[in-house]
């Protein structure tokens, strides 16, 4: 009885290990039949691959962007070239024209154009630009026009006092400051280089405590410059 079991047991034990080995057998040619549809057949030799090369076609002219367009702008970017003669002029910077100014009162200099520097003032003790100069003369002396043009504008203000504004022909503004009230000319009358605008007097307020003087003021293109960078001086 005994010996039969055994026996059965044996035939159970051949008969599991040959059905594991039938299973394994599918098992690997399952997985070559499907390696075998992964892999490619062929593959491509390593030196036609490396020995390929690529070229491109070189850009035209007209597909390279423009550096710049703005006129009297260095293409290479240097801030420290010179602009061209086209170029706007730069604020404070005298005429290099012969305009032909003459001086509208005979004085000497007590206030030079201080060219955007702070000075402080006498009479309002406060520090601030002198956008003009003061020419010292008498209260009544006769102020003439520096050069031809015509009157833009008179007004009495309350800090710079009576004053007029000649828009002149050679491209000026002249601003003739502390005039008394009593004028020669109006407002759009033409004038011609000499021609008396009016007398100086004591109605400049901003600068009431200096001696008495004719402040004059001149503008290039909306900018203030020296007055005397524009005028021949009769000493010279």
């Amino acid at each position: 009885m005994k010996r039969k079991n055994n026996s059965s047991k044996t035939t159970w034990i051949i008969a599991a290990s040959a059905g594991a080995a039938v299973v394994a057998v599918t098992m690997i040619a399952a997985y070559r039949s499907t390696v075998k549809d992964l892999v490619p057949t062929s593959l491509p030799e390593p030196s036609s691959v490396l020995e390929q090369t690529f070229s491109f076609p070189a850009p035209s002219a007209s597909d390279v962007p423009v550096q710049n367009t703005v006129s009297d702008v260095p293409i290479n970017g240097d801030a420290d070239s010179e602009p061209t003669e086209s170029g706007a002029v730069q604020a404070n910077k005298p005429i290099v024209a012969d305009v032909g100014n003459i001086m509208p009162v005979e004085g000497e200099i007590s206030h030079e154009f201080s060219n955007g520097e702070l000075v402080k003032s006498e009479t309002l003790g406060v520090w601030k630009t002198h956008d003009g100069c003061d020419i010292l003369c008498d209260i009544g002396t006769d102020v003439k026009s520096m050069s031809e043009g015509v009157v833009k504008e008179i007004k009495d203000d309350p800090l710079w006092g009576v004053y007029v504004l000649v828009e002149q022909n050679n491209g000026l503004d002249v601003q003739y400051c502390g005039l008394a009230k009593e004028l020669n000319v109006k407002a759009g009358q033409a004038v011609k280089q000499g021609e008396i605008l009016g007398k100086t007097s004591d109605t400049n307020q901003c600068e009431i405590l200096q001696p008495p003087h004719l402040h004059l003021g001149v503008k290039q293109g909306g900018n203030w410059i020296d007055p005397l960078s524009v005028v021949k001086r009769s000493e010279e």
